[in-house]
C-alpha cells in the first residue's frame, strides 16, 4: 500500500469500516456469538450477533472518538515509517545531510509546539510537513545512489582515457568525501558512514558528467571515422549499433546529472520551507500556510516522477557493473 502522510487513509469510509471490523473486542464478540450459536445449535445468537455488528459498523466508524483513535494510530505509523527510512538512509549519506535532517526534526517539533488546538488545518499542515520529511530522506537516498552510479561509470571511463589526457581528470579514488582525520586513539563517530559517502556537490557532478560525456564524444568520433573507412557492411552495422548505444548512455548521464542538481536544490527548498512555516505559522492565515507547503509538495512530486523514470536504468547498470 502506498503510504502518504499528507493523505491519511483513515479519511476513507472503506478503511474505517475495515479497521472497525478488525478491532479486537469486535472480533471476540463475533466469535462469542458464533460459538454460542454452535453450542446450542440455535441460530438466534448468531442472528443477534449479526444485528449488533451491523449497528456497530453503522455508528462507531463515524464517531469523533473513533476518528481520533485512527488518527493516533496513523501518527504512530508515520513516525515508525520515518524512523525506518532514516535508519536505511543515514548510513549512505554524508554528515551534512544527517545534520540537516536532525535540524528539520527539531523545527517540526517547534511547529507542533505552536499547535492551535484541534483545528483541522493545523493537523493537515503537520501531515504535509511529515510528507516533506519523508521526501527529504528519499531524495537524500537517491542522491547518494545516483552519485554512486556516476562514480561507477566514471571509474569505467577513466580506465579507457589515454594516459596523455588524464592530467586534467581527477582519478576516481580521489573524488568523493573522505572521513575527517582524527588523532591517534581518538574515536570518530561519523567515520564509518562518511567513509562510504560521496559528496555530490554541483562541481563534483559537473566534473564527473563532463568527463564521461567527453569520453563518449571521443568514442563516437572514432567510430564515425571507422565506419567511413570500413568496407564490410556487417562491421559497419555493428559499429553503428554501438554508436546508438553510446549516444543513449551519453544522454542518460546528462539526465542523471540534471536530476542530481535538482535534488540538491529541492532539498534546500524543503529545509527553507520548514523555517518559513516555523517563522510565520501564527502570523499568516491557514490558507497561506497550506498554500506555501503545497507549492513545495507539487515540486517534490514532479521531481519524484522524473526520478522514477530513470531509477530502473541506474539499477540495471549498477547490477551489471
Amino acid at each position: 500500500m502506498k503510504f502518504d502522510p499528507s493523505l491519511p487513509i483513515y479519511k476513507s469510509l472503506k478503511y474505517r469500516l475495515g479497521e472497525a471490523f478488525k478491532e479486537g473486542p469486535n472480533l471476540v464478540a463475533l466469535a462469542g456469538f458464533v460459538a454460542a450459536s454452535a453450542a446450542t445449535l440455535n441460530p438466534i445468537p448468531l442472528l443477534v450477533g449479526l444485528v449488533a455488528e451491523a449497528v456497530y459498523l453503522l455508528f462507531v466508524p463515524d464517531t469523533s472518538w473513533y476518528e481520533k483513535r485512527l488518527q493516533s494510530r496513523f501518527d504512530g505509523e508515520v513516525v515508525e515509517r520515518r524512523e525506518a527510512l532514516k535508519a536505511q538512509t543515514f548510513p549512505i549519506v554524508r554528515k551534512e545531510i544527517r545534520q540537516e535532517f536532525s535540524r528539520l526534526e527539531q523545527v517540526r517539533s517547534q511547529i507542533e509546539g505552536q499547535s492551535r488546538g484541534e483545528e483541522g488545518w493545523f493537523r493537515e499542515a503537520m501531515r504535509k510537513l511529515d510528507f516533506l520529511m519523508e521526501k527529504y530522506l528519499q531524495f537524500a537516498q537517491k542522491e547518494a545512489q545516483f552519485a554512486s552510479y556516476l562514480m561507477s561509470v566514471y571509474a569505467e571511463v577513466y580506465e579507457k582515457i589515454p594516459a596523455a589526457d588524464r592530467r586534467s581528470v581527477t582519478p576516481p579514488m580521489m573524488m568523493g568525501s573522505a572521513p575527517p582525520k582524527t588523532r591517534k586513539g581518538e574515536r570518530n563517530d561519523d567515520e564509518t558512514p562518511d567513509s562510504a559517502a560521496l559528496n555530490p556537490s554541483p562541481e563534483w557532478v559537473e566534473e564527473v558528467a563532463f568527463t564521461i560525456s567527453s569520453y563518449y564524444e571521443y568514442e563516437l568520433r572514432t567510430l564515425d571515422e571507422s565506419i567511413q573507412s570500413e568496407t564490410v557492411v556487417a562491421n559497419q552495422n555493428l559499429m553503428s549499433k554501438r554508436q546508438q548505444i553510446l549516444n543513449r548512455r551519453k544522454e542518460f548521464i546528462t539526465r542523471v546529472s540534471q536530476i542530481m542538481s535538482n535534488l540538491g536544490l529541492q532539498m534546500r527548498l524543503m529545509a527553507d520551507t520548514f523555517g518559513l512555516i516555523n517563522d510565520e505559522i501564527r502570523a499568516r492565515s491557514p490558507e497561506q500556510v497550506l498554500s506555501d507547503i503545497d507549492d513545495v509538495i507539487i515540486q517534490a512530486t514532479s521531481l519524484t516522477e522524473a526520478i522514477d523514470e530513470i531509477t530502473p536504468m541506474t539499477e540495471v547498470v549498477a547490477n551489471l557493473s
